[in-house]
């Protein structure tokens, strides 16, 4: 007879813990929609005291931390979520979203890589499809502006060395006239 109340009870206590941990996240989906993130955050964040490994806790608090640009911290929730989850759906989100997080840091490689992850995992995701095109796009152009910039750089540097040579030249030819000048006078003028 212990042994069934005892059950009956931890039962119970489960129950709650679910229950809160449900509760917590319909708050913070109700604040999230108010464009409250930083308290649907908080609520987020209770939920997951109440279960740690709650997915839809942690997808939706990362979701929460990258609408306050805290996109470092949702990056690695979202790194996270995707590595623990059997959910090949939530995986293909988290990927995804941790593709647009990197990409707001400038993060390329990193954004390019979860688009990816993304990709492998859902191949069917035509937005992580868009975006990776966008991120290789931005990846290339990226490149040909830093090489661009260094052969203006080498360009400016050549000009400067021809018009540096181009005096020395000059300075030479005056010196061979003046002195030329001299020699054909016999004299030194005085002016």
């Amino acid at each position: 007879m212990r042994w069934l109340f005892l059950i009956v009870i931890m039962n119970l206590s489960l129950s709650g813990i679910t229950q809160n941990a449900t509760q917590s996240i319909i708050k913070g989906n109700q604040l999230y929609q108010q464009s409250q993130f930083d308290l649907a955050e908080i609520q987020y964040r209770k939920a997951l005291e109440y279960e740690p490994e709650n997915e839809r806790a942690k997808y939706n608090l990362a979701n929460a931390l990258q609408r306050q640009t805290k996109y470092d911290e949702a990056a690695k929730l979202l790194e996270d979520l995707a590595g623990s989850s059997k959910d090949n759906s939530i995986k293909s989100a988290a990927y995804y979203n941790q593709g647009v997080a990197y990409t707001k840091i400038k993060n390329l490689d990193a954004s390019i890589e979860s688009y990816k992850k993304a990709l492998r995992t859902n191949p069917n995701d035509q937005q992580a499809r868009e975006n990776l095109e966008k991120a290789l796009l931005q990846k290339k152009n990226q490149k040909s502006s830093s090489q661009q910039k260094k052969l203006q750089s080498s360009m400016s540097q050549k000009e400067a060395q021809q018009k540096l040579d181009m005096l020395n030249q000059k300075e030479k030819q005056l010196h061979q006239r003046k002195d030329r000048e001299q020699q054909g006078s016999g004299q030194a003028q005085d002016w």
